[in-house]
């Protein structure tokens, strides 16, 4: 398998924009998979591409490509080889006539509905370059999905019942709680156990939602565990209960046209659902790549061996020193595989057949030569009772990366800061549903790396992320889950009754009202985040943009944190106000550092899709 990229001066001549790209996209596929880049005509004639490879080269927008270029395009499509147009702008849409059945990767339409800038090109290119990987790799690729249906029995049974119909006889698999929980069976723990199998949750959002506990726990418990989620508001928005849990900024469908009493639902529709579903799943496996590429880190600095034992199945061995004794021990080793989907019976099988295919036969007498060979998923958090039983199972990707880098930060001797708290900015940015889950991802990643640090998460209150933050800090804190978040809320938006509610779960501090006016009293509730005495850093990410008479948010957040001597870091790549602002400073070589960090790094930082690797490298960077 192998990846061929045509230099865009033999399509398009020079272009800036597209020499950019095409540096990205084949420096990040040279990370995954053997790439060919064709920058000559000699090459192209040389290059001998099948059916099990892939070619990705930039469209013109006057038709007018090479003859040679064409011949060779016509053996590449008449191999069965997969191909990706480019269109770098959007007057290059349209890909040569003989491949016009082909959908073109289009980077001003990806910029536009991530809210980025042209400045943050290698942010799409990486998406790129991760999507034509996952083509290559099945254990990337979700067919039929697990769908879990969150409704509201009240008025949302029948319409629930349609979708499910509809669900089924498209060969998904779908979760409903009312047909798949026996009489006499424990059903919260039924339904939890089948949202943590699910790959995504399509929600239901009828009138009367809001009103539901169920609903709002099996929210919680989808953002919490990292699940995606199609949102679908269905029905009209008079007299419409409020949600207590919100999973995004916006519903990925609004359709206030669908009678919630009706048993019909379109099947135009529900193909619709079930594409967003395996869209939102893709990019959600993507992040794969980040987990993987934690783990080169540690190869490359030297602290574990890693051996890559089969491309296509993103099959490695991790070899892992023990702690000091006075003689000789063998490293642990593992066998890992990454998937970026819920593995079957059958993975499980073919995952057991590769490795005795790759030597890795037992013993007859000693057993197996590995310590455990694991199938890394994005499930959730497994038992510690079920890790130690057995030497083959499926675990949590993030899990298991996590407890890689704990275990070696304990070999090194390491001072701990005085403060350990990273305060968190941001808010959803004004960017299409699908490309606000890099927000939760990002938000899950950083507050995952905190806790595990035995750091403390402090932010603004907000209707989504405190419930993703206050479930987060309970399961991996459960001794300290109240101390390890502190919670900053203005009286202006919340209630004496809500405050008393959210200390069940955080230290919450509330402040005062100042004159019945909303920017004053942000203004005094975000001073007193930046003042915690706990406060060590602030990192931003999403965040409105201007808006009529009210200012980014963001903004000001960062000014208090440089007054107050914070280091501040930009998460360009989620995209909204954060996006805007790294861009600027990047255009200046962040001559205006907002933290005492390398440019490059600040680059990397307003780039990057690898959420986990920045919260990373940014506790490094901060000795926590």
């Amino acid at each position: 398998m192998k990846v061929y990229v045509v230099d865009p001066k033999i399509t398009l001549g020079h272009n800036v924009v597209a020499l950019a790209f095409y540096n990205t996209c084949r420096i990040e596929l040279e990370k995954h998979v053997e790439t060919t880049s064709i920058m000559t005509e000699i090459v192209m004639e040389s290059a001998k591409p099948t059916d099990q490879d892939v070619m990705v080269f930039f469209n013109r927008a006057d038709q007018a490509y090479p003859e040679y270029f064409i011949s060779f395009l016509q053996d590449v499509l008449r191999t069965g080889c997969g191909v990706f147009p480019v269109a770098i702008a959007e007057n290059h849409r349209y890909p040569p006539e003989i491949a016009s059945s082909h959908q073109s990767y289009d980077v001003a339409e990806q910029l536009q509905q991530r809210k980025l800038t042209t400045s943050q090109i290698e942010t799409v290119a990486v998406a790129l370059a991760r999507t034509v990987v996952s083509r290559l790799q099945p254990s990337l690729t979700k067919h039929n999905m697990k769908l879990f249906l969150s409704h509201r029995r009240f008025d949302g049974e029948k319409i629930a019942g349609a979708f499910h119909d509809e669900l089924q006889v498209r060969m998904q698999h779908v979760f409903r709680d009312l047909n798949a929980v026996l009489v006499g069976e424990e059903a919260q723990e039924i339904i939890e156990r089948n949202l943590c199998k699910s790959d995504a949750v399509v929600f239901l959002d009828t009138p009367r939602c809001g009103e539901s506990e169920w609903v709002a726990l099996e929210l919680r418990i989808a953002l919490a565990r990292h699940l995606p989620i199609v949102w679908i508001k269905i029905g009209p928005n008079n007299g419409r209960a409020g949600l207590t849990v919100v999973p995004a900024g916006e519903p990925h469908f609004n359709r206030p046209d669908i009678d919630t009493k009706t048993r019909n639902v379109g099947s135009g529709f529900v193909d619709d659902v079930i594409h967003k579903a395996f869209e939102i799943s893709r990019e959600y496996a993507k992040n794969v790549f980040g987990h993987l590429r934690r783990v080169r880190t540690l190869a490359d600095e030297g602290s574990i061996e890693l051996k890559e034992l089969s491309f296509q199945h993103l099959t490695y061995q991790v070899q892992i020193p023990r702690r000091n004794f006075r003689y000789f021990q063998r490293p642990m080793t593992h066998v890992v595989g990454f998937y970026g989907r819920i593995p079957q019976d059958d993975d499980r099988l073919s995952f057991l057949n590769n490795l005795e295919q790759l030597g890795y036969k037992p013993h007859p007498v000693l057993g197996h030569f590995y310590d455990a060979a694991l199938m890394l998923a994005p499930v959730a958090l497994q038992s510690n009772q079920v890790l130690v039983r057995q030497p083959h199972l499926v675990d949590s990707c993030a899990e298991y990366v996590n407890s890689l880098e704990k275990y070696l930060r304990s070999l090194s001797q390491q001072t701990s800061p005085q403060k350990r708290g990273i305060i968190i900015s941001g808010a959803f940015p004004d960017c299409e549903p699908e490309h606000q889950q890099h927000l939760t991802d990002a938000i899950y990643a950083f507050t995952q790396a905190i806790l595990d640090r035995e750091g403390i998460v402090i932010f603004g209150a907000h209707p989504t992320f405190q419930h993703l933050i206050f479930d987060m800090a309970r399961q991996r804190r459960p001794d300290d889950f109240v101390q390890s978040v502190h919670m900053y809320a203005s009286k202006y938006f919340v209630t004496d009754a809500a405050i008393d509610e959210f200390k069940k779960h955080a230290t919450t501090i509330a402040t005062e009202v100042v004159g019945k006016d909303r920017a004053k009293s942000l203004t005094t509730m975000r001073r007193a985040m930046i003042q915690d005495k706990e406060a060590a850093a602030m990192v931003v990410m999403g965040g409105k943009t201007n808006r009529a008479d009210i200012p980014p948010g963001v903004d000001e957040e960062i000014e208090l944190a440089k007054a107050a001597g914070l280091p501040v870091f930009i998460i360009g790549s989620v995209g909204g106000r954060a996006a805007e602002l790294a861009s600027l400073l990047d255009a200046d070589n962040w001559k205006e550092k907002p933290n005492h960090l390398s440019p490059a790094f600040n680059h990397e930082l307003m780039v990057s899709l690898d959420y986990s690797l920045m919260a990373k490298e940014i506790l490094d960077k901060l000795g926590l």
